[in-house]
């Protein structure tokens, strides 16, 4: 099996694939044929821009259209027997190539693999299909085993020239560095930075992940510098590397934060006034109640309970529960408006630490974009400058309770037809025939802004270097759940995943994720012992077993001030704050 990629870009003016590996580095593929530099040996097009048929990137060439690109040269050879199957299985080898009438549209062809249309000479195609095979052109595919078809797709790659120009097959492998910043909770996107390497300077900013572009090991030996710039604005070498053949991944911490906004002059009023005060939207967090957040915002319980009319009982509120204050929330799911407080004396700064060595960051932030002058200390016309402060906890939870309250336990035959997950992260398959608990966290990851995977996989985040595994639960973790052989005890490598919203009182985790009983809702998980059961189509038992706690690496920092969950009703929850009526099924644990 040769090296397998999960993304490449191809460069006509070079003739060169770029093709990246899981662990970020980079190999340079270019000469021989489209077909080998592509591992496409069935020179396989794609559906206008969309990636199709397990391909990681496409190639559009100067003079011959666009091809697929796949992760490697088997992964291309098994997507062309099985187009083969597909299409062509109950066709001739020689209707194959030609096509055949097309029964719907008369005098109209269903075109074939080679037609002449194409410039392609299909009878001198298949003719070198049967001397190579031994079969007579009027074989049909479907009579054939996969053995001999194998055969027949050995003949294709010789007779369209895939083994042609070996001479000036070149490839040549580089290591990369990624580099990505947070602010110790979430990724600091649109941040500017410098990459110094040599005697050149790089202006760079951060993608809306908090990464920088990957930065190819293009010069061995050479050192390469991040610079980001203080709170006065001077650029600061913060982290260097030297450049090898090794690729890493780094994580910055860039929290330094500054206030700036403007006050008007001492005026006390004539008279007492009340000014009106900008609502804002608050998600509620871990230990908070209204008596703590009417305190904290100087206003009442039976205020706030007046603008949010979801609230039935004062008493109970819940964590990601989105509530406005000073008038009726946003609305806007997964972006609450920012919480207004007093500007800190000075600016607060931090150190943290790259996924290897230790690295500061810092850099200035910026001025505050629109500062509430109206409100004063206390009556008495001294004004206070209200600046926003983001609210850090695990914002992808947000989005993930408010698509739980949109579809209120419906199930998942009914959501695929206008909110498939899996085509929500652009890739194939609808949620009632392909698990869906992965691109539903992928989904609310992406949205909030956070690090994810295109992946479908619940098992992504263990082998991504996005995530990192934490010792203990913390509200928004992801929790990971590995089925295993019954008979064997062997891992399946398939499983679940959720998000930890909770603990409950008997020590399972509570997971607010989707595919849950065939819907979003929240479940209990054990992490101890065998956590649930079931059997495949096959007749396989599997048995699901907790595997781990995964945070964005963006996350990191926050994470570690966190104390454990809260203790909750998951009965409670799905109920009265997510308005679903479903209880804990026998089997609520997906592939």
């Amino acid at each position: 099996m040769t090296r397998e990629f999960i993304s490449a870009q191809y460069d006509a003016s070079i003739k060169t694939v770029d093709y990246v590996g899981n662990d970020g580095t980079h190999l340079l593929r270019t000469g021989g044929t489209i077909a080998w530099r592509f591992n496409n040996p069935g020179n396989l097009r794609p559906a206008g821009e969309k990636l199709i048929m397990g391909a990681i990137g496409i190639g559009q060439t100067k003079g011959n259209g666009a091809f697929l690109i796949f992760k490697s040269y088997e992964e291309g050879r098994l997507q062309k027997k099985k187009l083969l199957r597909r299409r062509y299985n109950d066709r001739t080898i020689y209707t194959m190539l030609t096509g055949i009438p097309d029964p719907k549209r008369p005098g109209k062809m269903m075109l074939g693999y080679a037609p002449a249309s194409d410039k392609n000479d299909p009878l001198a195609y298949a003719n070198a299909i049967s001397k190579h095979t031994g079969l007579p052109i009027t074989t049909r595919l479907s009579d054939i085993s996969d053995a001999k078809l194998e055969e027949v797709m050995d003949a294709m790659e010789k007779k369209e020239g895939f083994h042609g120009m070996k001479d000036t097959r070149k490839e040549r492998e580089v290591g990369t560095t990624s580099v990505t910043v947070s602010d110790g909770a979430k990724p600091k996107a649109d941040l500017p930075v410098q990459i110094k390497i040599g005697d050149k300077t790089y202006e760079k900013k951060t993608d809306r992940n908090g990464q920088l572009p990957k930065i190819a090991h293009t010069e061995p030996g050479k050192k390469a510098e991040i610079h980001v710039a203080d709170v006065s604005g001077v650029w600061q070498k913060r982290f260097e590397f030297v450049m090898d053949g090794m690729s890493a991944a780094y994580v910055l911490l860039h929290d330094m934060v500054s206030y700036e906004a403007p006050t008007a002059p001492k005026k006390p009023p004539a008279t007492p006034t009340s000014t009106a005060r900008k609502p804002f939207d608050h998600v509620v967090d871990r230990k908070e109640t209204l008596g703590i957040l009417a305190t904290r915002f100087g206003t009442t319980v039976d205020a706030i309970m007046k603008d949010n009319p979801a609230i039935k009982d004062p008493s109970k509120i819940y964590v990601g529960q989105v509530i406005g204050i000073y008038g009726p929330p946003s609305g806007k799911a997964g972006k609450p408006k920012s919480a207004p407080a007093k500007p800190p004396a000075r600016p607060a700064a931090g150190a943290g630490k790259p996924a290897a060595a230790a690295a500061p960051a810092a850099a200035a932030g910026a001025p505050a974009a629109s500062a509430d002058l109206t409100r004063s200390k206390q009556g008495k016309g001294e004004p206070l400058a209200i600046v926003p402060v983001d609210q850090k906890t695990a914002p992808w939870m947000a989005v993930a309770i408010e698509e739980a309250k949109k579809w209120a336990g419906k199930e998942e035959d009914v959501i695929t037809k206008t909110g498939n997950y899996h085509k929500r992260m652009d890739m194939a398959g609808n949620m009632v025939n392909t698990a869906w608990c992965a691109s539903f966290a992928n989904y609310c990851l992406k949205t909030a802004g956070a690090p994810y995977e295109k992946s479908a996989s619940s098992q992504f985040p263990v082998s991504s270097k996005k995530f990192k595994k934490i010792s203990k639960p913390v509200y928004g973790a992801l929790l990971v759940m590995r089925n295993y052989v019954h008979a064997t005890g062997k891992a399946h490598y398939t499983g679940h995943v959720t998000f930890v919203y909770g603990l409950t009182k008997d020590g399972k985790v509570a997971g607010l994720g989707g595919n849950q009983g065939d819907r979003l809702k929240v479940s209990a998980y054990a992490l101890t012992g065998i956590s649930g059961s079931f059997k495949l189509k096959d007749g396989t038992r599997l048995d699901q077993r907790f595997h781990g706690f995964y945070i964005p690496i963006t996350y990191e920092e926050y994470a570690k001030s966190q104390d454990d969950p809260d203790i909750v009703d998951v009965a409670d929850i799905n109920k009265n704050f997510l308005n679903i009526n479903a209880t804990q099924g026998a089997n609520e644990k997906t592939q």
